[in-house]
């Protein structure tokens, strides 16, 4: 977006919103001449805007789930984030939850930490946290990953519905083998 200059001279109010604080910065600067400028926070051209999805547009039971031609591919707000075309996705005791309402103040503080939207916007949401697909886009400070790269570093041998079932499970039993079995690196080296 260009931001066309409605004067050339003048005193400019600046204000830098820090992503995890909940303040801004503000300092007052002379505006000699001022240029159009874009913001750019993405290397990545132009795409479609709209996706397939299933989504809820409030909590409750199974029956508040539906399925969109027409959801709104989200957007890079941040030079740390990536767009990811899902080619899988799983379905977690998480997700269950959060179609009823789990987590929806802390999820609601994430996104609006100084409480500007309006109450609703969380609307609709899609379900599905752990996800397979390919990259189509990254913010400026992306160096892990790049357009095209499977994620996350999806190995060849594993199908999308594959690798999208394995975080939530495989970390799971992680879990219990490490915490509760107390089995690791050190008592484990070399054995079966």
């Amino acid at each position: 977006h260009a931001i066309q200059p409605l004067f050339t001279m003048g005193f400019l109010k600046t204000c830098v919103l820090r992503r995890n604080a909940c303040t801004a910065v503000c300092f007052w600067r002379r505006q000699v001449v001022q240029k159009p400028s874009v913001r750019k926070i993405s290397t990545t051209s132009p795409r479609s805007t709209v996706m397939p999805a299933w989504v809820i547009d409030k909590y409750g039971s199974n029956e508040v789930l539906r399925f969109t031609q027409d959801m709104m591919i989200p957007m890079i707000h941040y030079p740390n984030e990536v767009i990811i075309k899902v080619h899988a996705a799983s379905i977690n005791p998480i997700d269950v939850n959060m179609r009823s309402g789990y987590g929806a103040t802390a999820l609601n503080m994430k996104r609006d930490p100084l409480h500007i939207k309006i109450k609703g916007e969380e609307f609709p949401l899609t379900l599905g946290r752990d996800v397979s697909g390919v990259v189509m886009e990254c913010g400026l400070d992306v160096r892990y990953f790049k357009p095209g790269d499977e994620v996350s570093h999806k190995p060849k041998s594993l199908t999308h519905a594959q690798a999208a079932s394995l975080p939530y499970v495989a970390l799971t039993a992680w879990s219990a083998i490490n915490k509760i079995g107390g089995l690791n690196d050190k008592n484990c080296t070399g054995k079966r």
